[in-house]
């Protein structure tokens, strides 16, 4: 091998490491991130001081609350948590920023729980999904991003960075979902 050889494989495998390293990083960030306001929204919900006095503020929004029976669905009903902050300056005196939203909808004897965790600008940067007797879909998805590009999906435990047309698709429906959530949460506070 001539030394043009050698120098272009390892470039090719500094610049790879550098950017498995950059993911990498990314995703702990967001992690950290995650848990920090996970535990924030957990208090918010079940300590009645934080609840009151803490740094987020809790709507919810629940669907079919009586589990009325619908036609060829069975029981059907969703609810909504939102939690958001602001508040914080003159110009913004009300709390108006959506930080996280945890979702949870039966249909029938199907269940799927979902967070959303959105960056400081308002981007979707974190969405996980759990499903209870559902053969189609994935027991657990996790779905990790930056800007408008996914960093990193993990399903049923397994981790991945390069993306299949269904990883896409997952992504690109959660995208969806969180913008949907985003414009009831924005209608909800208008009222």
């Amino acid at each position: 091998m001539n030394k043009l050889t050698i120098f272009i494989l390892v470039f090719t495998f500094s610049a790879a490491t550098v950017f498995a390293q950059n993911i990498a990083n990314s995703v702990r960030t967001i992690d950290d991130r995650y848990k920090d306001i996970a535990s924030k929204a957990t208090a918010c919900e079940t300590d009645d001081d934080q609840g009151e006095y803490g740094p987020l503020v809790m709507n919810t929004l629940t669907i079919n609350s009586r589990s009325h029976q619908w036609r060829a669905v069975g029981i059907y009903g969703q609810t909504f948590k939102f939690f958001y902050q602001g508040g914080d300056d003159e110009k913004d005196l009300y709390p108006n920023k959506l930080v996280f939203v945890k979702t949870e909808r039966r249909v029938s004897d199907r269940v799927y729980r979902e967070e959303y965790l959105f960056s400081d600008k308002g981007e979707l940067q974190y969405f996980a999904r759990t499903s209870e007797n559902d053969d189609q879909s994935p027991k657990e998805i996790r779905i990790y991003t930056e800007g408008m590009r996914a960093l990193r999906i993990i399903e049923n435990g397994k981790s991945r960075d390069k993306f299949s047309t269904a990883d896409i698709k997952a992504e690109s429906e959660a995208r969806r979902d969180a913008a949907k959530i985003k414009d009831l949460f924005a209608r909800s506070i208008a009222l």
